[in-house]
């Protein structure tokens, strides 16, 4: 992977350009793709993860677990302290055109690939 990856514990700003059922995944200006999965967005229940996380959101997430060996990285929103949340709901409308189709498949972990196959 040539990307250089985030470490455990910082805070990075990423945009959701893919929503899934159960998790999100967002892009980072650095390079590398982070998974958000439904139980790291809020202590409480979340009836439609869809309509909560939509395309186009930019969030102010934590680096939760790096795995240098794939280059999977998971975040979280609700670890971040409240000094942290400033800047966690923002929001921008993207059009597809800005998006690099391409380089997020070849960014996207191989475990989501197979799940996303069956």
């Amino acid at each position: 992977m040539n990307t250089k990856l985030p470490k455990v514990g910082e805070c990075a700003v990423g945009t959701v350009v893919a929503v899934y059922s159960s998790y999100a995944i967002l892009l980072f200006d650095e390079g590398w793709t982070g998974l958000l999965h439904i139980s790291e967005v809020s202590s409480s229940f979340i009836r439609s993860f869809t309509s909560f996380i939509t395309i186009g959101s930019i969030y102010n997430v934590k680096i939760i677990d790096v795995n240098e060996e794939n280059g999977n990285v998971r975040v979280s929103l609700k670890k971040m302290s409240a000094n942290e949340r400033h800047l966690t709901f923002r929001h921008k409308k993207i059009e597809d055109s800005e998006i690099d189709f391409n380089a997020l498949e070849q960014a996207r972990p191989e475990w989501i690939k197979e799940e996303l196959n069956n």
